[in-house]
């Protein structure tokens, strides 16, 4: 997780982006440190508890938050329907889907 004391031992004015998972940056301690110019910049397309961003933080004009994109490309898109239709025709020849996620364990 990087937090308070992870950005501290930072260099000042060190740009951070979050293209992973909300809840790896402790979110309350970025105004702060970005007022203090710790972090110079920051940027990310996710957030701990989405859609509710800070507006302390949004408001930063050294903060750019975008919308979280990484399933929306074009082919990203293609993947996940390529990866319906081979699940799809593997069920059917084998009983079984070729990538199963935690929920549906039970089922298979």
């Amino acid at each position: 997780m990087i937090n308070k004391e992870s950005i501290g031992k930072m260099k000042d004015g060190v740009v951070l982006a979050n293209i992973a998972r909300g809840a790896i940056i402790d979110e309350a301690v970025l105004p702060e440190m970005i007022k203090s110019g710790k972090i110079g910049a920051f940027g990310s397309d996710v957030f701990e508890h989405e859609p509710e961003v800070s507006p302390e933080l949004y408001n930063l004009p050294n903060v750019v938050s975008l919308p979280h994109l990484g399933t929306h490309s074009i082919e990203a898109s293609r993947n996940m329907e390529e990866w319906v239709v081979e699940n799809i025709e593997s069920y059917i020849k084998t009983g079984k889907v070729k990538t199963i996620v935690a929920e549906q364990k039970v089922l298979f």
